[in-house]
């Protein structure tokens, strides 16, 4: 277990994401009040392992964006050994930034 365990900022979270697969635009009412279509398909895209932080970690107000939201998310956690288990999520997203591109990959680095 313990090779399975990421320090964050002094905190111990029990996994080191390889990748952060997301899926965007599936809550209907959220993408309203963005003035967002629902998509026919569901969007996915990526976040890097540098965007997961610890629980009471600060969050860092990039200085290229004006508008940081947050929602909260859960998140499913699958390991390469077929194990699932879930968690709680606080997504950040640089709206602005996040408009400009046609991928959300800027919105979303840490």
């Amino acid at each position: 277990m313990a090779s399975n365990i990421h320090k964050a900022k002094n905190k111990m979270m029990p996994f080191n994401p390889s990748k952060i697969i997301c899926v965007g635009l599936n809550y209907y009412d959220h993408a309203k009040e963005l003035g967002m279509e629902i998509p026919k398909y569901p969007v996915l895209f990526l976040k890097p392992p540098t965007a997961v932080i610890g629980d009471g970690d600060k969050i860092i107000y990039p200085a290229q964006t004006s508008t940081l939201h947050y929602e909260a998310e859960l998140a499913i956690v699958i390991q390469e050994e077929g194990k699932l288990g879930y968690t709680c999520a606080n997504d950040v997203t640089a709206r602005d930034l996040q408009k400009i591109d046609g991928q959300w990959t800027r919105a979303n680095w840490k």
